[in-house]
């Protein structure tokens, strides 16, 4: 009989900057059971949930059997990256004003914003350069600054995800769900450490 393994899962919040200058909430939490994200309702209802924490930062604690069996993983071809993501994204409506999404891109931690429609799937980016120039000039949306997304499936393996990212020239991108939705950034620092630490 296996023994059960205590996993702490982050909550990953979604804010999306509306057209209106508004924002919207979502979490979610990438179910390692499961292999994919899932609403944190969903998380919570499930019987192998044990708690939710605050801190350090929001988790669920959960206890699922046999995942601490599997062999480690120090290739990182059969890790998802969506179970490194440890924050959530902020992103913007591709109807939002140019200034509301330079506002959220620096308020946070990140190169680029992502571009949602309002079926909350990614359609673009902005990146940094975007707003060079461009502030200042009557611009109202985002439509027409944005560029070509890339985005990394939340299941996609770790090591693939590296090599997407080195092949694009890229430090990192936005991982989404299956229904194409923003989950949170991830970065190639990110999955180079955690291939560090499962080879130890």
């Amino acid at each position: 009989m296996s023994r059960a393994a205590h996993l702490e899962h982050p909550i990953l919040r979604l804010d999306v900057v509306r057209s209106d200058g508004t924002r919207q909430s979502t979490h979610r939490v990438f179910c390692r059971l499961r292999r994919e994200s899932v609403p944190v309702g969903v998380c919570c209802a499930c019987a192998h949930c044990d708690a939710i924490r605050a801190e350090p930062s929001p988790a669920v604690a959960c206890t699922v059997a046999g995942l601490d069996e599997l062999p480690p993983d120090t290739d990182g071809m059969r890790t998802e990256v969506g179970t490194l993501l440890h924050d959530g994204a902020t992103v913007v409506e591709e109807s939002a004003s140019l200034r509301d999404a330079f506002e959220a891109l620096r308020a946070s931690d990140q190169r680029a914003i992502a571009v949602v429609n309002e079926a909350r799937a990614l359609v673009g980016v902005l990146h940094e350069a975007a707003f060079v120039g461009r502030l200042g000039r009557a611009m109202p949306t985002v439509a027409r600054a944005m560029s070509k997304p890339i985005a990394l499936p939340e299941t996609v393996p770790v090591r693939a995800a590296l090599r997407v990212l080195a092949s694009s020239h890229l430090r990192e991108a936005t991982v989404v769900t299956s229904k194409g939705t923003p989950l949170g950034i991830f970065r190639d620092v990110d999955g180079l450490r955690w291939i560090a630490r499962a080879r130890r």
